[in-house]
Protein backbone atom coordinates (compact mmCIF):
# COMPACT_ATOMS: atom_id res chain seq x y z
CA UNK A 1 0.00 0.00 0.00
CA UNK A 2 1.32 3.41 -0.83
CA UNK A 3 2.92 5.49 2.00
CA UNK A 4 1.07 8.57 3.04
CA UNK A 5 2.82 11.81 2.18
CA UNK A 6 4.05 13.78 5.08
CA UNK A 7 4.35 10.92 7.51
CA UNK A 8 7.29 10.61 9.90
CA UNK A 9 8.27 7.35 8.41
CA UNK A 10 8.42 9.07 5.03
CA UNK A 11 11.13 11.38 6.40
CA UNK A 12 9.14 14.59 6.26
CA UNK A 13 10.20 16.61 9.34
CA UNK A 14 7.62 19.27 8.71
CA UNK A 15 4.90 16.86 9.76
CA UNK A 16 6.66 15.71 12.95
CA UNK A 17 4.81 16.36 16.15
CA UNK A 18 6.34 16.82 19.55
CA UNK A 19 5.67 14.33 22.28
CA UNK A 20 3.03 15.26 24.78
CA UNK A 21 4.25 17.98 27.18
CA UNK A 22 7.20 19.19 24.99
CA UNK A 23 7.42 22.21 22.82
CA UNK A 24 9.06 22.28 19.46
CA UNK A 25 11.96 24.34 20.88
CA UNK A 26 12.88 21.45 23.20
CA UNK A 27 13.23 18.95 20.44
CA UNK A 28 16.77 18.06 19.42
CA UNK A 29 17.24 18.16 15.70
CA UNK A 30 17.79 14.86 14.06
CA UNK A 31 20.68 14.29 11.70
CA UNK A 32 20.23 16.05 8.42
CA UNK A 33 17.95 18.72 9.87
CA UNK A 34 19.03 22.47 10.09
CA UNK A 35 21.08 23.30 13.31
CA UNK A 36 20.11 26.18 15.50
CA UNK A 37 23.43 28.09 16.43
CA UNK A 38 23.98 29.58 19.88
CA UNK A 39 25.20 33.31 20.07
CA UNK A 40 29.04 33.63 20.41
CA UNK A 41 30.42 34.92 23.71
CA UNK A 42 31.35 38.59 23.56
CA UNK A 43 34.76 38.22 25.30
CA UNK A 44 36.81 40.80 27.26
CA UNK A 45 37.39 43.09 24.26
CA UNK A 46 33.77 44.27 24.38
CA UNK A 47 34.46 45.81 27.76
CA UNK A 48 37.09 48.20 26.32
CA UNK A 49 35.51 51.63 26.09
CA UNK A 50 38.26 53.63 24.34
CA UNK A 51 37.83 53.07 20.58
CA UNK A 52 41.49 53.73 19.80
CA UNK A 53 42.69 51.20 22.36
CA UNK A 54 40.10 48.69 21.20
CA UNK A 55 41.09 49.08 17.55
CA UNK A 56 44.76 48.68 18.47
CA UNK A 57 44.07 45.49 20.47
CA UNK A 58 42.04 44.02 17.61
CA UNK A 59 44.75 44.92 15.09
CA UNK A 60 47.27 43.10 17.29
CA UNK A 61 44.95 40.09 17.56
CA UNK A 62 44.79 40.39 21.32
CA UNK A 63 41.00 40.00 21.33
CA UNK A 64 41.40 36.41 20.19
CA UNK A 65 43.10 35.47 23.44
CA UNK A 66 41.99 35.61 27.01
CA UNK A 67 42.48 38.64 29.22
CA UNK A 68 44.97 36.56 31.19
CA UNK A 69 47.11 36.30 28.05
CA UNK A 70 47.00 40.08 27.65
CA UNK A 71 48.16 40.57 31.26
CA UNK A 72 50.92 38.03 30.70
CA UNK A 73 52.18 39.94 27.66
CA UNK A 74 52.32 43.18 29.65
CA UNK A 75 54.09 41.43 32.52
CA UNK A 76 56.74 40.06 30.16
CA UNK A 77 57.24 43.51 28.64
CA UNK A 78 57.71 45.03 32.10
CA UNK A 79 60.30 42.41 32.98
CA UNK A 80 62.18 43.19 29.77
CA UNK A 81 62.12 46.97 30.31
CA UNK A 82 62.60 46.73 34.05
CA UNK A 83 60.02 47.55 36.67
CA UNK A 84 62.14 50.44 37.92
CA UNK A 85 62.05 52.00 34.46
CA UNK A 86 58.44 51.35 33.61
CA UNK A 87 56.77 54.64 32.74
CA UNK A 88 60.13 56.42 32.32
CA UNK A 89 61.00 55.36 28.79
CA UNK A 90 61.61 58.03 26.14
CA UNK A 91 60.44 58.00 22.55
CA UNK A 92 62.93 59.37 20.03
CA UNK A 93 61.98 62.50 18.14
CA UNK A 94 60.57 62.23 14.66
CA UNK A 95 62.04 63.82 11.55
CA UNK A 96 60.29 67.15 12.02
CA UNK A 97 59.48 67.68 15.71
CA UNK A 98 57.80 70.82 16.98
CA UNK A 99 59.65 73.14 19.37
CA UNK A 100 57.39 71.92 22.17
CA UNK A 101 58.21 68.27 21.45
CA UNK A 102 61.93 69.03 21.37
CA UNK A 103 61.76 70.94 24.64
CA UNK A 104 59.89 68.11 26.38
CA UNK A 105 62.32 65.53 25.00
CA UNK A 106 65.43 67.46 26.12
CA UNK A 107 63.93 68.10 29.55
CA UNK A 108 63.39 64.35 30.04
CA UNK A 109 67.03 63.79 29.09
CA UNK A 110 68.16 66.09 31.90
CA UNK A 111 68.44 69.52 30.30
CA UNK A 112 67.78 72.33 32.83
CA UNK A 113 64.83 74.66 32.31
CA UNK A 114 67.09 77.63 31.50
CA UNK A 115 70.66 78.00 30.18
CA UNK A 116 71.74 79.86 33.32
CA UNK A 117 70.71 76.84 35.42
CA UNK A 118 73.66 74.71 34.28
CA UNK A 119 75.57 73.94 37.47
CA UNK A 120 79.10 74.71 36.22
CA UNK A 121 80.66 77.97 37.46
CA UNK A 122 83.77 79.89 36.48
CA UNK A 123 87.09 78.51 37.74
CA UNK A 124 88.63 80.38 40.67
CA UNK A 125 90.44 83.53 39.66
CA UNK A 126 88.56 83.99 36.36
CA UNK A 127 86.06 86.86 36.18
CA UNK A 128 85.20 87.09 32.48
CA UNK A 129 82.20 84.79 31.91
CA UNK A 130 81.72 85.56 28.19
CA UNK A 131 82.95 82.14 27.12
CA UNK A 132 80.88 80.28 29.73
CA UNK A 133 77.68 82.16 28.85
CA UNK A 134 78.14 81.35 25.16
CA UNK A 135 78.74 77.68 25.94
CA UNK A 136 75.67 77.52 28.20
CA UNK A 137 73.42 79.05 25.54
CA UNK A 138 74.59 76.67 22.83
CA UNK A 139 74.34 73.66 25.15
CA UNK A 140 70.76 74.54 26.08
CA UNK A 141 69.78 75.07 22.45
CA UNK A 142 71.04 71.64 21.33
CA UNK A 143 69.63 69.88 24.40
CA UNK A 144 72.72 68.89 26.39
CA UNK A 145 71.97 67.65 29.89
CA UNK A 146 73.44 69.24 32.99
CA UNK A 147 75.74 66.27 33.62
CA UNK A 148 77.00 66.30 30.03
CA UNK A 149 77.61 70.04 30.11
CA UNK A 150 79.54 69.74 33.38
CA UNK A 151 81.88 67.18 31.80
CA UNK A 152 82.38 69.29 28.68
CA UNK A 153 82.99 72.47 30.69
CA UNK A 154 85.58 70.74 32.88
CA UNK A 155 87.37 69.44 29.77
CA UNK A 156 87.29 72.93 28.23
CA UNK A 157 88.69 74.47 31.42
CA UNK A 158 91.52 71.93 31.52
CA UNK A 159 92.32 72.60 27.84
CA UNK A 160 92.32 76.37 28.27
CA UNK A 161 94.55 76.01 31.35
CA UNK A 162 97.01 73.98 29.30
CA UNK A 163 96.98 76.56 26.51
CA UNK A 164 97.48 79.43 28.96
CA UNK A 165 100.33 77.67 30.73
CA UNK A 166 101.92 76.79 27.40
CA UNK A 167 101.75 80.41 26.27
CA UNK A 168 103.27 81.56 29.57
CA UNK A 169 106.09 79.02 29.27
CA UNK A 170 106.75 80.04 25.67
CA UNK A 171 106.80 83.70 26.67
CA UNK A 172 109.25 82.98 29.47
CA UNK A 173 111.55 81.02 27.16
CA UNK A 174 111.37 83.78 24.58
CA UNK A 175 112.22 86.40 27.21
CA UNK A 176 115.18 84.32 28.42
CA UNK A 177 116.52 83.94 24.89
CA UNK A 178 116.07 87.67 24.25
CA UNK A 179 117.92 88.52 27.47
CA UNK A 180 120.84 86.30 26.49
CA UNK A 181 121.01 88.01 23.13
CA UNK A 182 120.93 91.42 24.81
CA UNK A 183 123.77 90.40 27.12
CA UNK A 184 125.87 89.72 24.04
CA UNK A 185 124.90 93.06 22.49
CA UNK A 186 125.56 95.15 25.60
CA UNK A 187 128.47 93.11 26.88
CA UNK A 188 130.08 94.56 30.03
CA UNK A 189 127.54 97.40 30.07
CA UNK A 190 124.57 95.06 30.48
CA UNK A 191 124.22 95.10 34.28
CA UNK A 192 124.69 98.86 34.52
CA UNK A 193 122.24 99.57 31.71
CA UNK A 194 119.61 97.30 33.24
CA UNK A 195 120.05 98.97 36.63
CA UNK A 196 119.68 102.42 35.06
CA UNK A 197 116.78 101.71 32.71
CA UNK A 198 114.12 103.17 35.07
CA UNK A 199 116.24 106.31 35.59
CA UNK A 200 116.72 106.70 31.86
CA UNK A 201 112.99 106.21 31.19
CA UNK A 202 112.00 108.84 33.74
CA UNK A 203 114.53 111.31 32.39
CA UNK A 204 113.02 110.74 28.95
CA UNK A 205 109.56 111.57 30.33
CA UNK A 206 108.05 108.09 30.76
CA UNK A 207 105.73 107.53 33.71
CA UNK A 208 105.69 104.24 35.59
CA UNK A 209 102.38 103.33 33.92
CA UNK A 210 103.79 104.02 30.46
CA UNK A 211 106.96 102.08 31.17
CA UNK A 212 104.97 99.08 32.46
CA UNK A 213 102.78 99.33 29.37
CA UNK A 214 105.89 99.13 27.18
CA UNK A 215 107.11 96.06 29.07
CA UNK A 216 103.71 94.37 28.77
CA UNK A 217 103.34 95.15 25.07
CA UNK A 218 106.91 94.73 23.84
CA UNK A 219 108.31 92.41 26.48
CA UNK A 220 110.82 93.46 29.13
CA UNK A 221 113.91 93.00 26.97
CA UNK A 222 112.56 94.84 23.94
CA UNK A 223 111.30 97.63 26.21
CA UNK A 224 114.80 98.09 27.65
CA UNK A 225 116.31 98.20 24.17
CA UNK A 226 113.70 100.74 23.08
CA UNK A 227 114.33 103.06 26.03
CA UNK A 228 118.09 102.73 25.72
CA UNK A 229 117.90 103.41 21.99
CA UNK A 230 115.90 106.60 22.57
CA UNK A 231 118.42 107.70 25.14
CA UNK A 232 121.31 107.06 22.78
CA UNK A 233 119.68 108.95 19.90
CA UNK A 234 118.80 111.93 22.09
CA UNK A 235 122.28 111.90 23.56
CA UNK A 236 121.19 112.77 27.10
CA UNK A 237 123.85 111.24 29.37
CA UNK A 238 123.66 113.98 31.99
CA UNK A 239 122.95 111.68 34.94
CA UNK A 240 124.12 111.89 38.51
CA UNK A 241 127.64 110.76 39.25
CA UNK A 242 126.57 107.26 40.21
CA UNK A 243 124.53 106.86 37.03
CA UNK A 244 127.21 107.50 34.38
CA UNK A 245 128.44 104.68 32.17
CA UNK A 246 132.09 104.47 33.16
CA UNK A 247 134.87 103.34 30.75
CA UNK A 248 134.85 99.77 32.01
CA UNK A 249 131.16 99.39 31.14
CA UNK A 250 131.06 100.10 27.42
CA UNK A 251 128.98 98.07 25.04
CA UNK A 252 130.88 96.04 22.43
CA UNK A 253 129.81 98.56 19.81
CA UNK A 254 131.11 101.48 21.86
CA UNK A 255 134.37 99.65 22.55
CA UNK A 256 134.82 98.82 18.88
CA UNK A 257 134.24 102.45 17.89
CA UNK A 258 136.81 103.68 20.44
CA UNK A 259 139.32 101.04 19.36
CA UNK A 260 138.94 102.12 15.73
CA UNK A 261 139.53 105.73 16.73
CA UNK A 262 142.71 104.80 18.64
CA UNK A 263 144.03 102.90 15.64
CA UNK A 264 143.75 106.13 13.65
CA UNK A 265 145.53 108.09 16.41
CA UNK A 266 149.24 108.37 15.49
CA UNK A 267 150.37 109.34 19.00
CA UNK A 268 148.63 106.33 20.54
CA UNK A 269 149.93 103.94 17.91
CA UNK A 270 153.52 105.22 18.38
CA UNK A 271 153.28 104.52 22.09
CA UNK A 272 151.64 101.12 21.55
CA UNK A 273 154.25 99.98 19.00
CA UNK A 274 157.41 101.33 20.75
CA UNK A 275 158.13 99.32 23.85
CA UNK A 276 160.59 101.99 24.94
CA UNK A 277 157.95 104.71 24.77
CA UNK A 278 156.93 106.01 28.23
CA UNK A 279 153.28 105.43 27.39
CA UNK A 280 153.74 101.99 25.88
CA UNK A 281 152.46 99.98 28.84
CA UNK A 282 149.32 102.13 29.25
CA UNK A 283 148.59 101.96 25.50
CA UNK A 284 148.92 98.16 25.46
CA UNK A 285 146.62 97.78 28.48
CA UNK A 286 144.02 100.16 27.04
CA UNK A 287 143.91 98.40 23.69
CA UNK A 288 143.69 94.98 25.37
CA UNK A 289 140.85 96.21 27.61
CA UNK A 290 138.93 97.56 24.61
CA UNK A 291 139.46 94.30 22.74
CA UNK A 292 137.98 92.38 25.66
CA UNK A 293 134.97 94.68 25.71
CA UNK A 294 134.47 94.17 21.97
CA UNK A 295 134.30 90.42 22.58
CA UNK A 296 131.81 90.95 25.44
CA UNK A 297 134.25 90.10 28.24
CA UNK A 298 134.45 92.43 31.24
Amino acid sequence: MAEEAGSVEAGNPEEATAPSGETSADVTAVPGSPLKTEPEPTGWIEGVQDPTTKAWAEAKGLHNGSFENVLGSYHNLEKMVGADRAGRTITLLGDDPTPEQKSEFFTKLGRPEDAKDYSVDLPEGITDDTRLVMMRNVAHEIGISDAQFSALAEADTAYMSTITQGAADEKALSATAAEEQLRKEWGAAFELKVAQIDVVAHKLGFTDVQLNGLRETMGPVEAMKFVDGLNTKIGDHDFDEGEKIIPGHKTPEQAREELDNLTMNKEFMDAWMDNLHPGHKAAVEKKAALARLVSGVV
